[in-house]
């Protein structure tokens, strides 16, 4: 029992006006309570004068509504979910078109000489039931409506979730980023000097072609801690705000040059954006290089990234892979990065391959 009641209530209201239906609605419902008299009216041009006053007339009491919807839209300083003072403001434009009756009644009367028979008495009862009747044909007219609105609001609801486990998937690959390159440079880094010196330690100790291969053994430690380890760290966690983005794409491009052929160019503009643009178009790129090399495999890939005046940022990556039909793509990891970074900058994507003809992405995204 107390769920239909809830369910009668939610039935009833509130309703978000719409001005429009409400105007058709309620002149219709007037110009048809008043037909009767026009077809009384004989034909010609005289009964088309009665019909155009007719639909003056019925005009009024739905601009009276519908006006008033308007106004209760932008300026209703009381609650829009309260189902009561919802019941009040239909009561209040019933009642003033109930006071409408007489004077239409009046003007048709004094233009056409007859007098309706069927004016119902303004008294509780006629209001009551009228009230009840225009609270049941508002709640036809707006079901529907009620409907797109709760769509949305359930599509809403699931654009910020999904926004929400996008930025937790950024996050936590950042993290997990970070804890790699905090470990490589506190401890990985610290080992490969200690193993360095323990070696230089004993280099002169053996006989000569165990001196040289611990010499070569000492460079190549040096030359991994200094560089590989080093340039390694800078594409876990590029610092771009120390360094330009062109640099740090540069050293993750030279991991990849072994196996493609690639060409970079960055225009100023670009270099000028703030750390979390910057940071998004360098993983952007990363995982489409990444892409190209174990999905093409491509042997030449090239990425331009340039922004205009208005603040439009353009990264468009291509490749010469063998392409794929952009209906048969499927949602890797690498794919949800990208499509949460882009999320992240408010930005598109769009994607052109096909079977023969390469792949290119292109990521927009505004100041």
């Amino acid at each position: 029992m107390k769920d239909s009641f809830h369910k009668f209530i939610k039935l009833v209201g509130p309703y978000p006006y719409n001005p429009y239906l409400i105007f058709l609605f309620v002149a219709s419902i007037f110009f048809s309570r008043y037909a009767p008299t026009v077809i009384l009216v004989p034909a010609g041009l005289e009964r088309l004068k009665v019909a155009a006053l007719l639909l003056l007339a019925s005009a009024i009491p739905g601009l009276l509504f519908a006006v008033g919807a308007i106004f209760l839209n932008r300026y209703r300083f009381w609650s829009q979910k309260s189902t009561v003072l919802y019941i009040f403001e239909v009561a209040f434009f019933q009642f003033l078109n109930l006071l409408s009756l007489g004077p239409i009644t009046d003007i048709l009367s004094e233009h056409t000489g007859e007098t309706s028979t069927v004016l119902l008495p303004l008294n509780f009862k006629t209001f009551t039931v009228s009230l009840f009747l225009a609270l049941i044909a508002l709640a036809l007219m707006h079901q529907a409506e009620r409907r797109i609105f709760d769509r949305l609001d359930q599509a809403d609801k699931l654009v910020n979730r999904l926004e929400s486990e996008r930025e937790g998937l950024i996050q936590s690959d950042e993290k997990l980023r970070r804890q790699t390159s905090q470990f490589l440079h506190d401890r990985v880094q610290s080992e490969l000097m200690v193993v360095g010196m323990k070696l230089k330690s004993i280099s002169g100790k053996s006989s000569d072609e165990v001196n040289e291969v611990i010499d070569r053994a000492i460079v190549r430690l040096e030359e991994t801690r200094a560089t590989d380890l080093k340039d390694l760290i800078q594409v876990l966690t590029p610092n771009l705000e120390a360094g330009s983005l062109q640099s740090a794409l540069e050293v993750l491009l030279e991991q990849y040059r072994a196996d493609m052929d690639l060409s970079l160019h960055i225009d100023v503009t670009s270099e000028e954006l703030d750390a979390e643009s910057l940071l998004g178009i360098f993983r952007i790129v990363e995982q489409s290089i990444l892409n190209s090399l174990m999905h093409g495999p491509a042997k030449r890939v090239q990425i331009s990234v340039s922004t205009d005046f208005v603040g439009v940022t353009d990264i468009i990556v291509s490749d010469d892979g063998p392409g794929i039909s952009v209906n048969e793509i499927s949602a890797g990891v690498g794919t949800a990065i990208i499509d949460s970074w882009v999320g992240i900058l408010n930005g598109s994507k769009e994607i052109d391959s096909a079977p023969g003809h390469g792949y290119q992405l292109r990521v927009t995204f505004p100041k």
